[in-house]
């Protein structure tokens, strides 16, 4: 008796996974047939339009097809076999059932809606301020780089006024509020990035030239450390028009133009990062102050006019000799109109262009006759591949069907396109060998398929250096001589190769000729190098080479020394002040105070040893977090200080690649300065 109790209890129970999606919303039975006939006409089923409900005894529901009149026997935790009749006897009017079924459960919804909208609204209603409904909105068109027309386009009032529940146009600012509103967006952001560059002691910049809609424009980012947490800051300091040529004289008064606006001094900035361009090298030949400091430009041309002239013993006629300044014959007229007011800072080659200068234009130097005919016979079935599902919908489907993916094309612009798109390749080596005979391309062979995994093999360290140096928020100047000593030691390491030797060896050599002064350390030019890796807790003395080891540890001592005099000597008053107004024992300041007696020689040896101490400790510490600088003041004021610059130019194009879509073909007539504004505005968003 027992048993039965307990299995009628177990069939009178809800299991809740049972039950159809939204197809029951009744519970149980539980009083009367009524009660439990009113809650089962919830579901759309069974309101009298596909089923009528005969009788209900406990959960067992019997109803008739309206139809065909079949009686059925359903149950009130299932009703699955009401819906199943529907599908296998009266299919044709399955989908009439589904737009029945989304219209009664929307219509069994407006409560609950209505619930939880009370529930999210606690307090009362409070409508939206016209001053935040503007601010809203400007930060809609800023950061999805909307055109500023679009606040008086028909949908976009109606989009806000429904939102709003207001029928008031003026809650909604026009172009010309949402211009003006940019345009003290702008001024704030200046203002803001000008009080943060006065604060760091050091900041770096990069720069570059990006034409668009038949229109150039000069970038410039700006960076710097946080002392505090070591965080990169990047900001944008704008983007400016350069009309006519991009002669040197032109890029620089447009980025001297561009630094006085933020009133940023050239001695601040570190280095100014750009491109391997010859007009930007000439720029900073010409004006930059630590090329400036070197080089004297003092030509002496001789005097035409002196005794020893070769007219005087001859018979020529000399009263109708006109005299000509041959300097002026052989100087460039551009450069007679140099501006010598114009003073920028330290110039510093992009170092991850540079890689992707040795992995496309050095390569094509080699002259193996083995290795060109095999990697022209490769790419040349691989570039016709590349373009076949590059411009034919048709091929591109296939191969979308067959591998399941895309696959990049090369670009020239791009780092790194071309070792990507041929890893892509390798990784599906075997679908697209069917798929070449599907799309009547020519196959490539075991050799040619050889060499491209070879290929692949050597160029991944440089693939990989060249991302560790583009980075941004987590790559310093100290990564660019480990990266580069680690990159040659992996090429040379390749010793096992059959046809990528010569490419191997050419990219060796590149390296050693454009990085040259990161492979000989006793070079001038190695200085910022070779303290940046040495500050930076990751590296320190590891990837030093002995033969260098002693001048590279003095090197890095003599800048700490300089650094901590340098700070004593603007800290000096502060701290003699301090003292002085903190004492209480005046009687024994004649010996306890001994900054009156202390020579300059004296102080100096004092930082000097203090210097060899913190230099010391930190190189031998075996930590490599940058947490512990704050343990080394000085070599905290020398990682800043060299290591604010970052190794690529690869900032300021990110900051043309949101230029791209702001400056679409649409948006042709938008003006320079809202140009400009609208760039510096969209990064304010993204600090």
């Amino acid at each position: 008796m027992d048993k039965y109790l307990n299995k009628r209890k177990h069939d009178n129970t809800i299991d809740e996974s049972e039950i159809d999606n939204g197809d029951n919303d009744a519970g149980p039975s539980q009083s009367s047939e009524l009660e439990s006939t009113e809650n089962k006409i919830q579901n759309y089923l069974l309101d009298g339009k596909y089923y009528k409900i005969i009788s209900v005894e406990g959960t067992k529901i019997s109803v008739t097809c309206q139809l065909c009149s079949k009686k059925i026997i359903a149950y009130n935790n299932s009703t699955g076999n009401l819906l199943s009749h529907y599908k296998l006897l009266h299919s044709s009017i399955m989908s009439q059932v589904k737009e029945y079924k989304i219209l009664k459960m929307s219509g069994n919804s407006k409560k609950d809606i209505l619930k939880q909208t009370k529930l999210f609204h606690s307090g009362p209603n409070k409508s939206c301020s016209k001053q935040e409904v503007y601010e809203l909105v400007f930060e809609y068109i800023i950061c999805e780089i909307r055109p500023l027309v679009t606040v008086e386009k028909r949908s976009f009032k109606k989009l806000i006024l429904r939102l709003t529940h207001s029928n008031d146009e003026s809650i909604i600012p026009n172009r010309k509020q949402i211009l003006q509103l940019l345009k003290n967006s702008y001024n704030s952001y200046v203002s803001m990035l000008s009080d943060l560059i006065q604060k760091s002691k050091f900041i770096c910049t990069t720069a570059d030239i990006w034409s668009g809609n038949n229109k150039s424009y000069l970038g410039m980012t700006c960076h710097f450390i946080d002392p505090i947490t070591y965080e990169r800051k990047s900001f944008v300091l704008g983007c400016k028009r350069i009309i006519g040529s991009h002669t040197y004289l032109n890029i620089t008064e447009t980025m001297t133009c561009m630094t006085q606006e933020y009133n940023i001094h050239y001695s601040k900035i570190s280095h100014t990062v750009t491109d391997n361009a010859s007009n930007f090298a000439k720029v900073f030949k010409t004006f930059s102050t630590s090329v400036k400091s070197t080089q004297s430009t003092t030509l002496s041309v001789g005097d035409l006019n002196e005794d020893g002239s070769p007219f005087e013993d001859s018979d020529v006629e000399t009263e109708n000799i006109t005299v000509v300044d041959i300097g002026q014959i052989f100087t460039n007229s551009e450069d007679q109109n140099i501006d010598e007011s114009f003073c920028l800072p330290p110039h510093m080659r992009c170092c991850a262009h540079t890689l992707n200068l040795i992995s496309t234009t050095d390569i094509k130097k080699i002259k193996d006759a083995s290795y060109i005919n095999i990697s022209e016979s490769t790419f040349i079935k691989l570039f016709s591949f590349w373009t076949l599902i590059s411009r034919s919908t048709v091929a591109s489907d296939k191969i979308l069907e067959k591998c399941g993916c895309k696959f990049p094309t090369p670009v020239v612009t791009r780092w790194n396109s071309l070792y990507d798109s041929s890893l892509k390749v390798l990784k599906y080596k075997q679908q697209l060998t069917k798929a070449f005979d599907d799309l009547h391309l020519i196959k490539l062979k075991l050799s040619e398929w050889t060499f491209l995994e070879e290929y692949c093999q050597v160029m991944e360290p440089l693939a990989i250096s060249l991302d560790k140096l583009q980075g941004e928020n987590n790559s310093f100047l100290g990564y660019v001589a480990p990266t580069i000593l680690v990159l040659r030691r992996l090429l040379i390491s390749f010793t096992d190769l059959k046809y990528c030797k010569p490419l191997s060896f050419a990219i060796i050599q590149a390296i050693e000729t454009r990085f040259n002064y990161i492979l000989d350390l006793s070079r001038p030019e190695s200085k910022d190098f070779i303290i940046a890796s040495m500050s930076h807790p990751k590296f320190k003395l590891s990837w030093v080479p002995l033969r260098y080891m002693k001048l590279c540890k003095n090197l890095f001592i003599s800048e700490c020394c300089l650094r901590i005099n340098t700070e004593t000597k603007s800290t000096n008053l502060t701290i003699a002040q301090s003292d002085k107004d903190d004492s209480d024992d005046d009687f024994f300041d004649s010996i306890c105070n001994d900054n009156d007696f202390t020579s300059p020689s004296e102080s100096e040896s004092r930082n000097s040893n203090l210097a060899n101490l913190q230099a010391l400790s930190f190189l031998n510490l075996k930590k490599k977090d940058l947490d512990i600088l704050n343990d080394f003041p000085v070599i905290k004021e020398v990682f800043l200080k060299y290591n604010t610059t970052i190794p690529s130019s690869a900032a300021v194009e990110r900051l043309f690649s949101k230029a791209v879509q702001v400056l679409t073909t649409r948006r042709n007539r938008l003006s320079d300065d809202t140009f400009q504004m609208l760039l510096c505005c969209r990064s304010k968003y993204d600090i």
